[in-house]
């Protein structure tokens, strides 16, 4: 994760500032917003009410229950990582899910789901994550994707352990559609690879929004950071209007280390004290509430 920067003071003191001029208080009902891999109390200090982890292992065990404590106090909702989300960890020679791999991935969490299901009831542990992109994984030929029914086996094993819990992959609603037993659905934009038919981010995310919740599926809006080439003012408007879709359920950005791509984190791009970041960041609560 992220190191702690201590460079987010620009955002806070607008968010206080959004909270005077009536931004939502805690009894109103809003969606998760927030970043990947944002250490947890970075997150709090700077009001964000969502991060998407990564956890591994028997360590990451003793970590997320430790964070899930801490988030359920801070008012923060999980999506949890468990295990590798690399095709490569868990698919075999021919493409197919190995389920000995996958067990040697999860089963640390699953022998954990008596301390983790106590976080579910009040969604503190909102969602589940494994396999990144099964609909176009990585280092495989474009036409691949994982058999959908293989990943309903890996999701109906983590239900047997924790069945309240909403279970998905990174992939779009037209993918997460064909899995039984899926619960979330992702869907993310870089602004100059709209898909065809697109030439707005908006109707995009709108639609996929709307084609997740017509099959039961939570919809979760993401932005990349890292590799969309737009300034900060552009990003935090786009992340802003993708809070304000209705069905929209969870509100994230994608960023990975600092020198791995050539754009800013969503920590850097949080962190610029241009007035005009700052504003679209103070606007982003607000955004976030349903009725």
């Amino acid at each position: 994760m992220p190191r702690r920067s201590g460079t987010i003071i620009p955002a806070l003191l607008l968010l206080a500032a959004a909270s005077l001029c009536g931004a939502p208080q805690e009894s109103d009902r809003a969606i998760p917003w927030g970043a990947m891999y944002v250490p947890l109390d970075v997150a709090s200090e700077a009001g964000m009410t969502g991060v998407v982890g990564y956890y591994r292992g028997e360590r990451g065990v003793e970590q997320l229950i430790g964070d899930l404590a801490f988030a359920r106090d801070h008012g923060i909702s999980l999506i949890v990582t468990m295990g590798s989300v690399s095709p490569d960890d868990v698919l075999d020679a021919s493409g197919h899910i190995d389920m000995t791999a996958v067990h040697r991935e999860l089963d640390p969490f699953l022998a954990a789901a008596g301390e983790l299901s106590e976080y579910v009831e009040d969604r503190t542990l909102w969602g589940i994550r494994f396999l990144d992109e099964p609909h176009d994984p990585a280092g495989y030929p474009r036409e691949f994707e994982v058999d959908p029914s293989e990943l309903a086996g890996v999701y109906s094993l983590i239900r047997n352990a924790l069945p309240n819990v909403p279970i998905g992959s990174t992939a779009p609603p037209q993918y997460m559609i064909r899995v039984s037993g899926a619960g979330l659905a992702f869907s993310q934009i870089v602004h100059h690879k709209l898909p065809p038919g697109y030439d707005d981010f908006l109707p995009f995310q709108r639609d996929q929004a709307t084609l997740a919740h017509e099959h039961g599926l939570l919809f979760v809006a993401s932005i990349n950071a890292n590799t969309n080439p737009i300034d900060n003012a552009t990003f935090f408007r786009t992340y802003r209007q993708m809070c304000a879709i209705p069905a929209v359920d969870f509100v994230t950005a994608w960023q990975w280390p600092q020198g791995h791509h050539p754009q800013p984190s969503f920590e850097e791009r949080f962190a610029d004290p241009d007035p005009a970041v700052q504003a679209e960041i103070a606007l982003i609560p607000e955004a976030c509430r349903r009725p």
